[in-house]
């Protein structure tokens, strides 16, 4: 597709402000008009939803002005994720657990869309604890049902006891016998999609289906991991959703060029490096109808992963900050070619000027 007109750049003083930070929590001024997020109750959702067929309000509309920063952030990741869920899931009756810990955040590339179709935020934990924020969070909110995402490896069998004393009555594990198998029984509880996206599931290209998990989770349509030496599965598990056409975020050296054919009619949004394929996807996303003008700016170092994980359920168009020059030129070219209108920072990413 040609390359929209520029409309307008991000101003010099907010670009050369761009940093990977550990800021300190921050908010948004307030903002006319929210969100309304309906939970999708078809299929039935895995936990009891007592919102099903209610509008929830969501995150604040972008105000129309432009150039607004919106900077979610905390302490810690759990402070993090439950700062994204404050902005984005300010009334969730349920939640979406999934590790925190970087060794099992594979577990958890595939629950943004299923967490944006439950009207409910993606909190963390660990494997032997429910941490103050996320716990603040839960009990806050009243929150009552919740999905754990992962095997017990990633959250231990005493979760469940850990929720309750929490309040929650109601949870449910969805995982499978490895990383690829657990993306497939999260998209499972989907509703019925015609465009789906798959991705790497390799521990050095995770990256890529954090770069989907927004635009997936907006448009309400599944993220599978493929694994390159059985790829079939998740093109099963894809059609059986009705997916016909797919987006694979990455390039050949995440996902095989061999592993494309099981796909339903694959195509690849890449760029040279794991910046240039956030950019990428995010552009297909604003093909499909996203706003060019809201998107999230996230973190891609390895390290840092964790808040774009968090960041998936809002459904923005993300693009990735690190520390070398690409990653700040493709920001830049993204800004030029778009316009500026709301930009969410997460986590370890800070805009300051």
């Amino acid at each position: 597709m040609p390359r929209p007109s520029a409309r307008r750049a991000l101003p010099v003083a907010l670009l050369s402000a761009l940093a990977l930070a550990v800021p300190a929590a921050a908010s948004a001024a307030p903002e006319p008009g929210f969100e309304t997020l309906t939970p999708a109750c078809v299929p039935a959702p895995p936990v009891q939803h007592p919102g099903c067929g209610t509008a929830y309000r969501g995150a604040p509309l972008p105000s129309g002005t432009p150039d607004q920063v919106v900077e979610l952030s905390g302490a810690d990741r759990f402070a993090t994720a439950a700062a994204i869920a404050e902005h984005g899931f300010p009334e969730a009756d349920v939640a979406v657990l999934v590790s925190g810990e970087d060794r099992h955040l594979v577990d958890a590339l595939s629950a943004a869309p299923l967490a944006r179709s439950l009207a409910a935020p993606l909190l963390l934990a660990t494997r032997d604890d429910v941490p103050a924020a996320t716990a603040a969070y839960l009990r806050d909110h009243a929150v009552r049902s919740v999905v754990v995402v992962g095997g017990d490896d990633a959250l231990s069998a005493l979760t469940p006891k850990r929720l309750q004393t929490l309040g929650v009555t109601d949870v449910q594990r969805i995982a499978g016998a490895d990383r690829y198998a657990t993306s497939r029984a999260v998209a499972a509880f989907l509703p019925a999609a015609t465009h789906g996206w798959a991705a790497s599931g390799e521990d050095a290209h995770l990256v890529d289906a954090l770069a989907a998990a927004g635009p997936a989770a907006r448009l309400g349509e599944p993220l599978v991991l493929v694994a390159d030496d059985d790829p079939i599965p998740a093109g099963d598990a894809l059609r059986a959703l009705g997916v016909t056409t797919t987006t694979v975020a990455g390039g050949p050296e995440g996902v095989f060029p061999e592993a494309l054919a099981p796909l339903p009619t694959p195509h690849r949004a890449a760029g040279e490096d794991r910046y240039g394929t956030a950019a990428a996807v995010a552009v297909e996303a604003v093909d499909a109808g996203l706003p060019a003008e809201d998107v999230v700016l996230a973190p891609g170092l390895t390290g840092h992963l964790v808040d774009a994980l968090a960041s998936g359920p809002l459904g923005r168009a993300t693009l990735l900050v690190g520390e070398d020059q690409s990653s700040f030129d493709v920001v830049e070219a993204w800004f030029d070619t778009y316009g500026a209108g709301r930009v969410t920072a997460v986590g370890a990413v800070s805009i300051s000027g």
